[in-house]
């Protein structure tokens, strides 16, 4: 089963859970979509927004309900253009990586929650797998390290399961049949960022900032949104 980007998450999962005002986030953040989380996080940060984060996961709802559906378009067209052989090699491979990427995205957060707190302070939801790295600020040297290597390695294991899919599914496809399936992928990143740039133009419209600030985020953001699909 491919994971649910819309079921609340589990905070036993390596979101951010303690007592006092923590546990009160975490009760709040049950009922927000995952990747509403790690996109409010990247944003929030990245732009400075940290105080605007929780309004942030709302605004990203939206946009998540724009990239399933530009997903399921991008998986007609593997269903309507290729042979069901290859289709169902795809399809399958596709399945099997998602849920694969899953495991490890959760086992990082776990490793990498786990050291923050050794220095009295939350990781908060970043994706450990997107190539952005919050402050570490507050760590020691040794457990920065260590947050470093854990995130580089599973970033590392993902690089090796992606290419070990793509190895398989090229056997059953055509040229032709690769060309078409970069079109569509390139047609779902564009709706991707379609969704991306409404929901951070909402996001940041009361800060005033440029035009060139949102597009670089969106792409920022794109790549993030990509790696749970």
């Amino acid at each position: 089963m491919i994971p649910d980007r819309k079921r609340p998450v589990d905070t036993a999962l390596g979101g951010p859970a303690g007592s006092g005002g923590e546990a009160r986030e975490a009760l709040i953040d049950r009922a927000v979509p995952p990747l509403a989380l790690a996109l409010a996080a990247f944003t929030s940060s990245q732009l400075r927004l940290e105080a605007d984060e929780s309004g942030l996961r709302a605004l990203f709802i939206p946009a998540i309900v724009a990239m399933d559906e530009a997903d399921r378009a991008y998986r007609h067209t593997i269903e309507s253009t290729l042979t069901p052989q290859g289709a169902g090699a795809l399809l399958s491979g596709m399945t099997a990586f998602r849920e694969r990427v899953d495991e490890i995205r959760k086992r990082a957060r776990r490793e990498i929650g786990e050291l923050y707190r050794h220095s009295n302070r939350e990781y908060g939801w970043f994706d450990p797998l997107d190539a952005y790295t919050p402050s570490a600020e507050g760590l020691t040297h040794a457990d920065g390290t260590r947050v470093a290597t854990v995130a580089d390695n599973a970033r590392s294991e993902v690089d090796g399961l992606r290419g070990q899919v793509n190895a398989a599914v090229a056997k059953h496809l055509q040229p032709s049949e690769i060309e078409t399936l970069i079109a569509a992928k390139r047609r779902r990143n564009d709706r991707f960022e379609a969704a991306l740039t409404s929901a951070l133009g909402s996001a940041i419209a009361p800060h005033h900032a440029a035009d060139g600030d949102i597009g670089k985020t969106v792409r920022q953001l794109r790549q993030l949104a990509d790696g749970w699909y």
